[in-house]
């Protein structure tokens, strides 16, 4: 599972799907703040796939030996996944009006400043892109919120 490659091919793997997840959320915010609840839907599912490789990434960064932050930042991400995909596709939970959506909002800025952590830890400049795309997720939410009452 990846072994084939090297580790800086994973790092600019992960490093890509951390801005393709932050720019896929920010279009799946503006969707749901204009009510566009399939385009929303098919946006969520899209970022449920993104992930795989990430786990792929932390589990072949763990056990490769690789420095402990190559595993447990992508696995934030991949933790945020499964939890995503058990309320929101599999329980179909209305969560988001319990104290379970506060936990669930730590856990989901925790997984994408994980994810810009770790593309600093590749590169400056990384880490300068996934910021800025990482803030693009935050206006998006803003103004999801804005709209819909909530992100």
């Amino acid at each position: 599972m990846l072994s084939h490659l090297d580790n800086h091919t994973i790092d600019i793997i992960v490093f890509a799907i951390a801005n393709m997840v932050n720019i896929l959320l920010a279009v799946m915010f503006v969707c749901r703040a204009q009510g566009r609840a399939k385009a929303e839907q098919s946006l969520g599912m899209a970022f449920l796939v993104l992930v795989i490789p990430v786990f792929l990434a932390a589990v072949r960064n763990f056990t490769s030996g690789r420095n402990w932050w190559t595993a447990v930042l992508p696995a934030l991400l991949v933790l945020f996944a499964v939890v995503e995909l058990v309320l929101d596709y599999v329980l179909k939970s209305n969560f988001r009006t319990t104290p379970w959506l506060w936990p669930y909002i730590a856990l989901y800025y925790l997984a994408l400043l994980g994810m810009v952590g770790y593309s600093f830890l590749v590169g400056r400049t990384f880490g300068f892109i996934t910021l800025s795309t990482y803030f693009l997720n935050l206006f998006a939410t803003w103004y999801s919120y804005s709209k819909a009452g909530h992100g």
